[in-house]
């Protein structure tokens, strides 16, 4: 039996596995019916993913099993988020002719773009619009879009120039668009939020068995496709770093904390204290045999800004200190835990060349900015104080996203940039102190959103945004402002709950969605 076979046979089996674990819990908050197609959809793509051997019948036979299996449901976003990380993320470009080189870069993720975000931001006007809310991120968003496209002008050639401006458009706009306009209601927040955990428990605990086994399960599709992979297998300390189907570590690193911040929400609300310790369990260590520390760090901030907004913080804060020492001094005392610790930045003793990279990149990349501060350079790349950081494997890491968007298209850009993000936390703060007094549960899902926006800030100050890293961090831009806009509508609207039910009152009393631990 070939390896790729045998690949095959752990996903899906997996797969399956975790689907029928977590049904229970996930048919009673989105509905059995809703559970079995998104199980169904999963299984289906991932069938197409191992057993058809190239790209280009992959793409073309997944298009069409998404769009037949897709096309009578109404929240696309959602089927798009249960989708994101079903393949690596990785492709090849369309054949050009009469001149021309290559068309744009076609991926699994560009295509279910097209299938299902696009008709939706295409069908966004004309929807029933809620309250206006959010407005400053939309048009930091706005502007950085606009900005990026302008600047994509500077390129060699007219081709080079509709090329680079199409892909551009393609890789921030649908995300934060669509998230941002079509979620309506608390009720499709939430679902939106079952889509997005679902595949990552599914995937943290493929990743368990990636580093007990030393062995990435979805490096023989690229091998299918391309006859390589863009990544190859990475140690550190003995041990192999997981990467799921994101074939990054540090990218599947911030995917599990994401996913644990956003079950933050949909866990407590909906599971019952046996799901909610499987499910964070999952996802913990999903995070953790990463070996990454940016998202380490970055998921220690999110929980510490998670507690510190909740009602009772501080008795939280001393629960969840308390929780945090112990989990040390079990980690002092057991083989894996010491390598934990030892991993950790500021006080592990395996740090390594990183940190000392990225200092030497903080430094390099702020002198070159510094020759180009309004609008950066488009060859910022051959500049010689960053040509002296090219790394063994002939690349220049930019393992910092406000360095490469500040490089790119300047201060100007890099504020825009940071501009979206504190905008978006400024509403949703806003929000989730006015839903504290009438709807806990809304006023949950803000704070969570929240803490996950916070640490995303944090992590992408450690890596570059490559490969699923942006799409995600554009969705979660885009629930949080749909959050504002329908904490708003409820709030104009003498606090009627637009949850499915427009003459529903929402719950004043519902002390189990407090319960965070």
């Amino acid at each position: 039996m070939s390896t790729h076979f045998k690949a095959f046979i752990v996903v899906f089996v997996i797969s399956v596995i975790g689907f029928v674990f977590f049904r229970k819990p996930y048919a009673s908050a989105i509905g059995a019916r809703q559970f079995d197609k998104w199980r169904n959809l999963w299984l289906a793509v991932t069938a197409c993913l191992f057993l058809v051997p190239s790209f280009w019948p992959y793409i073309i036979l997944s298009a069409l099993v998404v769009f037949f299996m897709t096309k009578t449901d109404p929240l696309k976003p959602a089927l798009f988020m249960l989708l994101l990380f079903v393949s690596p993320n990785i492709g090849d470009a369309i054949p050009g002719f009469a001149g021309i080189n290559k068309f744009i870069m076609v991926t699994p993720q560009a295509v279910f773009t097209l299938v299902l975000l696009i008709p939706a931001m295409i069908a966004a006007p004309k929807m029933k619009k809620l309250a206006q809310g959010g407005g400053m991120a939309d048009l930091c968003f706005v502007l950085f879009l606009a900005l990026q496209l302008v600047l994509c002008m500077r390129g060699p050639t007219v081709t080079h120039i509709i090329r680079t401006m199409i892909e551009q458009f393609l890789v921030i706009a649908p995300f934060y668009f669509v998230f941002s306009r079509a979620p309506k209601s608390l009720s499709d927040i939430r679902i939106i939020s079952a889509a997005y955990t679902a595949p990552i428990l599914i995937l943290s605990a493929l990743s368990i068995l990636e580093l007990i086994r030393t062995w990435h399960f979805y490096t023989s599709v690229g091998y299918n496709w391309f006859g390589a992979m863009p990544f190859t297998y990475t140690m550190r300390d003995g041990f192999l770093r997981a990467s799921g189907s994101v074939i990054d570590p540090i990218v599947w690193g911030y995917i599990a904390m994401t996913g644990i911040g956003v079950g933050l929400a949909f866990f407590t609300e909906n599971f019952s204290k046996f799901y909610r310790y499987a499910g964070f369990g999952l996802l913990i260590a999903g995070l953790l045999v990463s070996l990454s520390r940016g998202p380490w760090v970055g998921a220690a901030a999110m929980m510490i800004t998670y507690v510190l907004i909740s009602p009772q913080a501080m008795s939280r804060a001393v629960h969840l200190g308390g929780l945090g020492l112990v989990g040390f001094l079990v980690a002092l005392v057991t083989p894996f835990g010491q390598k934990i610790i030892d991993l950790l930045p500021f006080i592990g003793s395996s740090a390594g060349d990183t940190i000392s990279y990225r200092q030497q990149l903080l430094k390099a990349a702020r002198e070159v900015m510094a020759e180009n501060p309004i609008f950066g350079s488009s060859d910022y790349l051959d500049h010689p104080k960053l040509q002296a950081l090219r790394q063994g494997q002939g690349i220049i890491d930019i393992v910092n996203s406000y360095l490469e968007v500040g490089l790119k298209s300047g201060f100007v850009g890099m504020g825009l940039f940071i501009g979206v993000f504190l905008f978006a936390l400024l509403g949703l703060r806003r929000a989730m102190k006015s839903a504290l007094s009438y709807n806990p549960t809304l006023a949950l899902y803000c704070r969570a959103y929240f803490a996950v926006i916070v640490g995303t800030m944090i992590t992408i100050f450690t890596t570059s945004s490559v490969l699923h890293t942006p799409i995600v961090y554009w969705c979660m831009l885009g629930i949080a402002v749909a959050l504002v806009r329908i904490e708003r509508h409820c709030r104009d609207n003498q606090h009627a709950m637009p949850d499915g039910n427009e003459d529903e009152q929402p719950a004043l009393e519902t002390p189990a969605q407090f319960n965070w631990k």
